[in-house]
This record gives C-alpha cells, sequence and structure tokens, in this order.
C-alpha cells in the first residue's frame, strides 16, 4: 500500500510530537506490533503485554483493545498488521493478567528473511502481580507461521515496576530471556530495557520517559528512548517520542520517531478511545519513511482527560441500617459523588434508618450539605420513616414520601433494663463497686430502677438529642422551633399529615421519582444506581496514607472478635495495639485517624491502647473521630491524641472506675450445687463467683478502684494539658455529649469523619487526594458470614430470628459476660436514644 501521503497528513494533523517505538536496524526477525507512544515505566494499560508485563497490576479496570499499523510497501521492518488484546485484573486478589494476539502481515520490500513472503502471528499471555506502588510480572509468546523460519518461536519476558512516589516510576524488563531459536537458525535476541517515568506536576498531565534499550546480539548495541506524555483538556491525550539505535555509530544510526493523539470519552460505565497518529524515520528502512497508526479501546474504567458522557443522577438505596464500617462506606460514597462532575443529582431512597445513632445521622447530614455545596441536588424519598430520616432529609432539596407511607415519629425517647429482681429470683446477686455517683453502668444489675443522679444524666443527654434534632429540622423544614416542637408532639403521621405538618414536599411511587429528578433538576436526566466505574489514577503509586483505624465495640483483652449471633464486636487491645505500632513505623503512613466507636472496657485494655495512641502521637499527627460513642475506656485512649473531633451528638466522657463480679451461691444452692474451697490465704477466693465479697475486701476494693481511676485522672490530664482537679470536676462517671464536652475542653472541634480526615492530612502535609487505609482489616471468615456477624450491616442474626425486646435484652447483659470477673472496668452504660 502506498500510504506515504496519509502518513504525512496525519503528522500534520495530529501535531508531530517526538514519542515512539525504539528505532533500530532494518529488523529481520519476528516482532509484535510496537507500543507506540507509550513508556516502558509508565504504561498501564493491555499494551503493557508487550511492553512490560508488570505494568498490568496497575490497570484500574478491564480493557479490550484493537491496535493496527500500516506502511509503505517500501518499508523494511515487519511492523504492519492489526493487535487484538483484552486485560483485567481479578477479582479479590492483587492481580491481573491479559492475552493479546498481533496479525503481522509485513510490507512486501522486507525481503530479506522471510518476511515479505509470508504472514505470521504472535501469542501473548501475561500475568502480573502487586501493590499500588510495585508490581513484577510475566509474559509467554509464541509465534505461529506457514513458515517453519517464523513459527513455534517460543520465549518469555519479566517486568518489575515500581512506582514510590507521585513524580516518579521505575521499571527493568528482560525480553525473551530464554533466546529462542528454531532448527533454521533463526531466533529471537533477549534485550533489557531500563526505563524511568517522571511527571513534574506530580499527575499525568505531563510525563516525561527515559529509557534505554539493550539488544544482545553478536555485537549488542543500546537503543536510547525519550517519551512525553501531555493530557489535553475535554479532548484526550497526545503522546510522542523519539528513538535512536547505535547512536555512536554513524554507519548503523537509525532513528525513529511517532506521535499520537488519544481521544478518551468517558462516561459512568466506562471510557472508550480513539488514537490515530504518524511514524517517521529512517528506522523504518529508508529515509522519508512514514507508517501510520490507529487504536481502539473500550474501558472499564474512567478516564482522567477527554470529554465526559451525559448528565446523570444517582440512587442509593438503603434497606439495613449500615454498622460502623458501613457507615463510613456510605459517607465516602457521598463524598465521591460530591466530586463528581457530572453528576447533577442524588436519590436517597431510605427504607430503613439511615444510621444506628444521632451523630451518624449528623455525618450523613454534612455529607448532604457537602453534595449541596458542591452544586448537586439531593432528593430523599420515604416509606415508613422515623426521626432519623426526618432529620436527615430536612438537609436535602426535596422529601417525597410513598403515597400510603408514614412519619413514624412523636418524639425520642430511651430506655434502660434493670435486672436485679430477675437476678435475685435466680440466686444471683450483683456485687461491684464503682468511682463516681454518675457512674451508673453496675446499676442495672445491682438496682431495679436508676438512681436519681443516674435518671437526670439519662433525661439531660435525651434532652440534648431533642434540641440538636429539632434545630436542625428547623433550619432545614423552615418551621419554627415552639411550633415545630408542638407539630412533631402529635405524631405519628400518615403521609398526608406529613405533608400537611411540613415534613415532606409531597409524594411519589417508586416509579415516578424519575420525574421528580427531572423537576428537581430542571431537565430530563439518567437516574442510575451507583455502579461508577472506577477512574484511571491520575498519580504514580499511592504515596503516603491516612491510616483509618477502627476502635469499634467493647474494649477488651487479648484479640478483637464478635459475639456470634449478636453481632456485638469486641475491640481487642492486642489487635489495636499492633494496629497502631505498624502504622507507627510505616512510612507509607503520615497520618492516623483513630475512628472510636466504643463504650469503653476493660480498663487494662484501655491503658494497652492508650500507650500506643501516646507513642504514635509523638511520630505523626494521631486525630480521633468519635462516632456515636467514645465514652469511658472510650475516652481513655482518646485524651494523648494530636486533635480530637466529635460530632455534636457523641456520646463521650463518662470519666470512671468500676469492679464487681456476681455472686452465684444462691443459684448453687437452689440446684443442689455445694462448692469446697481450700485456700491459703484469707483473700485467695475474693474474686470468685461462689461467695460475696466480705466488707472488709469491698473496703479494700473501694480503694483499688480508686487508685485505677486516679491513673485515669492522670492519663487524662496529661494527655489534654489538664490539671487533675479539673478532669475530675468534668469526671465522676458523668456522660456528655460532643457538644457539651467541647465546653469543658475534653475535645477539641465538633466535626465528623470528613473534618477529622482533613485536619489529619494537614497536620502531616498530605495532600487532599492521600488515600485512605481501613485497619485492622475485617475478619472475613465464612462461619462469620453465615452467623450474620460480619458485613458492613448493623443488623445481626439474633434480630432476625428473635423479637427485639429478647435482643435488647441479650445485648444488655452481654457485656458483663464478656469482661472477666477480676477486671476493673472504664465502661460506659449505654443507653441508646431512638428517633
Amino acid at each position: 500500500m502506498k500510504l506515504r501521503k496519509l502518513g504525512i497528513v496525519s503528522a500534520l494533523s495530529f501535531s508531530l510530537v517526538a514519542v515512539a517505538a525504539p528505532a533500530q536496524q532494518v529488523i529481520q526477525r519476528p516482532t509484535p506490533l510496537p507500543a507506540f507512544g507509550r513508556s516502558v515505566a509508565g504504561t498501564d494499560d493491555t499494551t503493557a503485554l508487550v511492553q512490560n508485563p508488570a505494568n498490568l497490576a496497575f490497570m484500574p479496570g478491564s480493557e479490550l483493545r484493537w491496535s493496527a499499523v500500516f506502511l509503505d510497501e517500501s518499508n523494511q521492518v515487519p511492523w504492519q498488521g492489526h493487535a487484538f488484546a483484552l486485560g483485567f485484573p481479578l477479582p479479590l486478589v492483587p492481580i491481573a493478567t491479559g492475552v493479546r494476539l498481533d496479525l503481522i502481515d509485513p510490507p512486501y520490500s522486507a525481503i530479506r528473511g522471510p518476511f515479505g513472503q509470508y504472514n505470521y502471528q504472535w501469542l501473548t499471555w501475561g500475568i502480573a502481580a502487586g501493590s499500588d506502588f510495585a508490581s513484577l510480572g510475566l509474559s509467554l509468546q509464541r509465534t505461529y507461521s506457514d513458515a517453519l523460519a517464523l513459527d513455534g518461536l517460543s520465549s518469555f519476558t519479566l517486568g518489575y515496576s515500581a512506582r514510590p512516589f507521585d513524580h516518579l516510576a521505575l521499571s527493568l524488563v528482560a525480553h525473551d530471556i530464554n533466546g529462542p531459536t528454531n532448527a533454521l537458525g533463526y531466533g529471537l535476541e533477549r534485550s533489557y530495557d531500563i526505563a524511568l517515568a517522571i511527571r513534574p506536576t506530580g499527575s499525568r498531565a505531563l510525563e516525561v520517559g527515559l529509557e534505554g534499550k539493550y539488544v544482545d546480539t553478536r555485537d549488542g548495541y543500546w537503543t536510547p528512548r525519550a517519551t512525553l506524555g501531555i493530557d489535553v483538556p475535554y479532548l484526550g491525550r497526545l503522546r510522542g517520542d523519539v528513538a535512536v539505535s547505535h547512536p555512536n555509530d554513524s554507519n548503523r544510526r537509525a532513528w525513529l520517531a511517532s506521535a499520537n493523539m488519544a481521544f478518551h470519552m468517558s462516561g459512568a460505565g466506562g471510557s472508550a478511545e480513539l488514537a490515530g497518529g504518524a511514524i517517521t524515520g529512517n528506522g523504518l528502512g529508508e529515509k522519508g519513511s512514514y507508517g501510520v497508526q490507529a487504536e481502539i479501546a473500550m474501558r472499564g474504567y474512567r478516564e482522567v482527560s477527554g470529554l465526559e458522557g451525559p448528565r446523570y443522577a444517582v440512587r442509593l438505596r438503603l434497606e439495613e441500617t449500615p454498622g460502623s464500617r458501613g457507615h463510613v462506606a456510605l459517607l465516602r460514597q457521598l463524598w465521591s459523588l460530591a466530586e463528581e462532575k457530572t453528576v447533577d443529582a442524588v436519590v436517597l431512597e431510605l427504607r430503613t434508618a439511615p444510621a444506628g445513632s444521632m451523630a451518624h445521622v449528623q455525618e450523613l447530614r454534612d455529607a448532604v450539605q457537602l453534595l449541596r455545596a458542591n452544586g448537586k441536588r439531593v432528593l430523599c424519598h420515604l416509606e415508613d420513616a422515623g426521626g432519623a430520616e426526618l432529620y436527615l432529609c430536612s438537609a436535602a432539596n426535596k422529601t417525597l414520601m410513598n403515597p400510603a407511607g408514614g412519619l413514624r415519629f412523636a418524639g425520642l425517647k430511651s430506655q434502660a433494663m434493670y435486672f436485679s429482681s430477675l437476678l435475685g429470683k435466680l440466686g444471683v446477686r450483683a456485687d461491684f463497686v464503682r468511682i463516681g455517683q454518675h457512674k451508673s453502668a453496675p446499676e442495672r444489675l445491682t438496682r431495679d430502677s436508676a438512681t436519681d443522679v443516674a435518671r437526670a444524666d439519662k433525661i439531660d443527654l435525651l434532652q440534648q438529642h431533642e434540641r440538636q434534632l429539632v434545630e436542625g429540622v428547623s433550619q432545614g423544614r423552615r418551621i419554627a422551633v415552639p411550633e415545630l416542637r408542638k407539630r412533631i408532639a402529635g405524631g405519628p403521621f400518615i403521609a398526608s399529615e406529613a405533608y400537611t405538618m411540613g415534613f415532606i414536599d409531597g409524594y411519589a411511587f417508586d416509579d415516578e421519582v424519575d420525574s421528580a429528578v427531572d423537576k428537581l433538576v430542571g431537565r430530563s436526566t439518567i437516574l442510575i444506581d451507583d455502579d461508577r466505574a472506577p477512574r484511571a489514577p491520575a498519580r504514580f503509586g499511592v504515596g503516603q496514607r491516612v491510616a483509618l483505624v477502627y476502635v469499634d465495640g467493647d474494649m477488651v483483652d487479648g484479640k478483637s472478635k464478635t459475639v456470634p449471633l449478636l453481632g456485638m464486636k469486641l475491640a481487642g487491645s492486642y489487635t489495636i495495639a499492633k494496629t497502631l505500632k505498624e502504622s507507627r513505623e510505616n512510612p507509607l503512613i503520615g497520618a492516623v485517624v483513630l475512628r472510636i466507636e466504643s463504650p469503653g472496657g476493660s480498663a487494662m485494655a484501655s491503658d494497652v491502647i492508650w500507650r500506643e495512641v501516646q507513642l504514635t502521637a509523638k511520630v505523626k499527627p494521631v486525630v480521633v473521630s468519635m462516632g456515636a460513642s467514645a465514652a469511658s475506656g472510650g475516652y481513655y485512649i482518646a485524651s494523648p491524641a494530636t486533635r480530637i473531633f466529635a460530632n455534636p451528638l457523641s456520646i463521650t466522657g463518662s470519666i470512671g472506675i468500676f469492679y464487681g463480679k456476681a455472686d452465684v451461691a444462691e443459684l448453687l444452692k437452689k440446684i443442689g450445687v455445694t462448692v469446697e474451697t481450700y485456700k491459703t490465704a484469707p483473700r485467695a477466693d475474693a474474686e470468685s463467683i461462689y461467695r460475696p465479697f466480705t466488707d472488709e475486701e469491698k473496703k479494700e476494693l473501694q480503694k483499688k478502684v480508686g487508685q485505677f481511676y486516679d491513673v485515669f485522672l492522670s492519663r487524662v490530664a496529661q494527655g489534654r494539658k489538664l490539671d487533675k482537679k479539673a478532669v475530675d470536676q468534668v469526671g465522676q462517671g458523668r456522660v456528655w455529649t460532643g457538644e457539651q464536652a467541647l465546653s469543658r475542653k475534653l475535645v477539641d472541634e465538633l466535626g465528623g469523619l470528613r473534618q477529622a480526615l482533613a485536619h489529619a492530612r494537614q497536620l502531616a502535609n498530605l495532600p487532599d487526594h492521600a488515600p485512605i487505609l481501613e485497619l485492622p482489616p475485617p475478619d472475613q471468615s465464612l462461619i462469620g458470614k453465615l452467623l450474620g456477624v460480619e458485613g458492613v450491616g448493623a443488623k445481626s442474626g439474633a434480630e432476625q430470628i428473635l423479637p427485639a425486646q429478647l435482643v435488647d435484652l441479650a445485648r444488655a447483659l452481654a457485656p458483663f459476660t464478656v469482661h472477666a470477673p477480676d477486671k476493673p472496668l472504664a465502661r460506659m452504660e449505654l443507653t441508646p436514644v431512638k428517633p
């Protein structure tokens, strides 16, 4: 084919910039089509199969690619033909694989050797494994042809890539390591690549590559190569390179350059690439030779540059209340939607409570406000809703309800169960000592009702929740606070009553939500579920990360675990301490955000974790984010942090200690069991459950508990830089909301997880895009899944088979069964406020 003129036109059309495949002498051996315009170190698409298999590991999603090169028939290289490639990362493991078939039809003039007479095929399979910053890859190649000289050449290639920083990537590749030959003497020479890719701005907007290829022939030679990649806004990516073989030998020196422009079109489900360009240089066989290159790719990921597809709205449907980690996953999903330029609106279809606590709802409200601040419209669609949905959706642009739905809300409530009489009938006596009249946790087992102090604390906590809920709804629904309280008191409401009261804006069945979104946006739009394809990475590696360390559940000595069926999480001191130590020593972690979702627990576990927080804060920033609760032992471990963030309705404080046991002597007597005890000292069996404490032992225990409390005060005073007496004044077991704790200097700032992460990045001088590493990794055992104790949902297996009242009873008693009877506890009685 005579394509010289077409090559010149293409070169002019695509603004020839130096980017190309390696130049060399006229090639007289089979090769696949070169990866024009790609850096050996920076490539992260399926062209890596023939260039550097290690880079397959960096592919963010699947890709199907067609490539073609068209040469003038006077050219003397075998680079004419088509290539078809498919590559994809494997699910659940950091491994990617791909296969490529090159169908080579060499120009007629490539007559030395068999190329001008026979076509051949080149099959490549590759696999790579690695992380975000390093990978190792292997590819296997084999040729097929009717020409015996070209058939049956099998080889393998190894590649290694490292991307330690945003600005730099390094690759080492050994091609055709086994140097295969066939019976006719034709073969593949070994060759070796060393390559750098440099991004001066830290992103792929501009990339410069410097490479060298050594070809291991009898008189081996080097081919230096330089590449350039530039993202062109709203279009795609301009690629180019130039290479020179035998640069020091004027008789054999050959050069080659190419340029191509890749146009990108991205949509929610992926992207497409259409690329074309020109090739020129005497490396094609003669002076003034030209060729044309073209590519089409369909990708399961979205590109950074190029045109974006049509604008759309996203539907998020909640049918199960998220647990602690599920709540964070939902927050991160909403934050990412706020940054999507093509998202017009977000629809929250709430079929259950959106969160398990009002503090979590406040974080969701913050995410809704972030969406609106970024120009997104937010629509809530409800069926049977409660106060949490009302509070959240009051921050949205519009709230609609199913015509047959309702608002089951007439105010807040909290309930506490007391088991003293039940235990007495069973012959069990709870025997506890405590410090602080507000430390009411043991009262459930020792009394039939709350003390006056505990009752006043519970009422105050309920009033704090009610005030903040009413103020939030008042602001969002534009109803004065006194009038709003009056309206709420008239609940619950059917849909028409909720509309009359101003709690919702209208009605809609599920099939009418699409048209409601169109009206909200002001034009026709597409409403889709949030199954957005991932974005191609804009940067090499990941740089330093923020470790998000969860302390979720009662704190216990030992390793973290979950109570089957109840879904009760236990935060083990060994697990959390190990995680903090590893985060402290990991240079890739720049800051730690300690996400506390705990009412406390073992005093020893609290102190073990406290020490690791203190040590970590001396090395790098540790920012606490209080979730639903971070009280007693949960506050203990927060105190040495660099900075503490709390939601206005996070439950914290409860600085106090209690100690005790269950005396089952009467129970054993009732069932005819006798226990004989032999001891060498009077107090050897003091902690036995087979007898009560003596008066002397109680006096001694009160002293010991006082010592533990003094340590608690000292730890908090040291971490918060307060006087111990000042800590005691706000201690004594008293529970505070985050808002109340701020004025008492127990926390530094009101804000949720988003604000805590931003502050941690700021303290560590990390960029806004610094990724989050969630630790410790959740246990994904099969038995855990079968029992319903794992995953992101808050609903346990017991809740699916037992009445809610029995589940509440089991959960109320469970904390006193998971802690050893001889351990002092820094734990808060958690009485949830239910909207």
